[in-house]
């Protein structure tokens, strides 16, 4: 006989994703974390109280990268737990003292059962986050693939419009990015959300569908879903359990390099982006000065970020989010004050209550990044 912990849809509504992030009311000395899970809109988490091992959420920038996994005991074999369907759907909400916000809706895609003569048997479920308020069951058409051409001169902000209104969805683009033109691009049996995130990695932005909203934005520019800029998270050295900082030693980012012709003249144009070693020169050749600016300055905030990232464990706390700016005050002298949260791993099990593992990387410095514009020289024939 099966336990009556099951995924059966029931016909209440789905709660909706809250246009902007809100966080649980905590107090100075939280007293209990508080958890919610709703299985296609039914409330399990007395259902399964009993049987709760562990359960870990990782909040991290970008397309796919929200994961919820739940493990539980199995351990009672004339009992064993009910199998959720394909496509089954879960609510997350986490929070303190009976006060949880929603966290995600995630959609299950993968089980892990088993048993041994030395250990009880256990249920690991895992699921990604969905990108709608309200799932169709299983993955979204923004990964089926598809054939078209995108001419070229498509602004990216015309190509996450199109997308976004084919699935239904609104859209958010980086104001930066909004009227940066493309060069031709066959989308050649590619789904529209792996398109996107091509495009994105080439011009340091974040794709991340979510709440009914296709957002395209440029690292530490993400917002909530309901336009607001994300407000940023204060953390004291007493505020986390322990840390560990990495900082590069190199002076600068050194030199990017793009360049850029007009297709009806012979002449190249280069923009430059910072100074110094070393030099970095983009390969692709750009049809616009736009679209050679916004590539350079692009790599060189992928070049200001690497090699320096802060880890840090604590208790958890509702708003602690993925993109959102980190201020630290009353740390060590050397560590710099300003971050973006990269990744949250939030856990939660009986023993050691909710923590989180955090790690940050530093916001993009405008002030280092000087540009300038010059016109290469006509080769000399000889």
């Amino acid at each position: 006989m099966a336990t009556p912990f099951s995924f059966v849809d029931e016909s209440r509504n789905l709660q909706a994703v809250p246009d902007e992030l809100s966080t649980p009311p905590i107090k100075e000395t939280p007293v209990k974390p508080s958890y919610r899970l709703v299985a296609n809109n039914q409330d399990i988490t007395d259902l399964i109280r009993d049987r709760f091992i562990s359960l870990r959420y990782t909040d991290a920038v970008g397309f796919e990268s929200d994961v919820l996994e739940i493990e539980l005991s199995d351990h009672i074999e004339a009992e064993p737990i009910e199998l959720p369907p394909t496509g089954a759907e879960l609510q997350l909400y986490l929070g303190y003292d009976d006060v949880a916000d929603l966290k995600g809706i995630f959609i299950v895609d993968e089980l892990n059962l088993g048993r041994g003569t030395s250990r009880p048997g256990r249920m690991a479920i895992r699921a990604r986050a969905t990108p709608f308020d309200r799932s169709k069951g299983g993955k979204s058409t923004l990964q089926s693939q598809k054939r078209r051409i995108w001419k070229k001169g498509t602004r990216i902000g015309d190509m996450v419009a199109t997308i976004a209104t084919e699935h239904g969805m609104e859209y958010a683009v980086s104001a930066s990015l909004l009227k940066v033109p493309l060069p031709t691009i066959d989308q050649s049996n590619e789904s529209d959300i792996n398109l996107l995130l091509r495009i994105g990695k080439k011009y340091d932005a974040l794709v991340k569908p979510s709440g009914g909203k296709l957002i395209f934005a440029k690292r530490g520019e993400m917002k909530t879903l309901g336009g607001e800029q994300l407000p940023p998270v204060p953390l004291i050295e007493k505020d986390v359990s322990s840390w560990d900082v990495t900082l590069t030693m190199r002076d600068s980012a050194g030199l990017v390099v793009a360049t850029w012709h007009i297709p009806k003249s012979a002449r190249k144009h280069q923009i430059k982006v910072g100074t110094g070693e070393p030099v970095h020169r983009i390969k692709q050749l750009f049809q616009t000065e736009e679209a050679a600016l916004a590539a350079a300055k692009a790599e060189y905030a992928k070049r200001q970020r690497e090699g320096t990232k802060l880890t840090f464990e604590m208790t958890g706390r509702g708003d602690v989010i993925a993109e959102a700016p980190l201020q630290l005050s009353q740390w060590r002298q050397d560590v710099p004050t300003d971050w973006i949260i990269s990744s949250v791993d939030h856990n939660l099990d009986p023993a050691g209550g909710w923590t989180m593992s955090i790690q940050a990387e530093l916001p993009d410095d405008p002030a280092t990044a000087k540009v300038e514009t010059v016109t290469v020289p006509k080769k000399v024939r000889s």
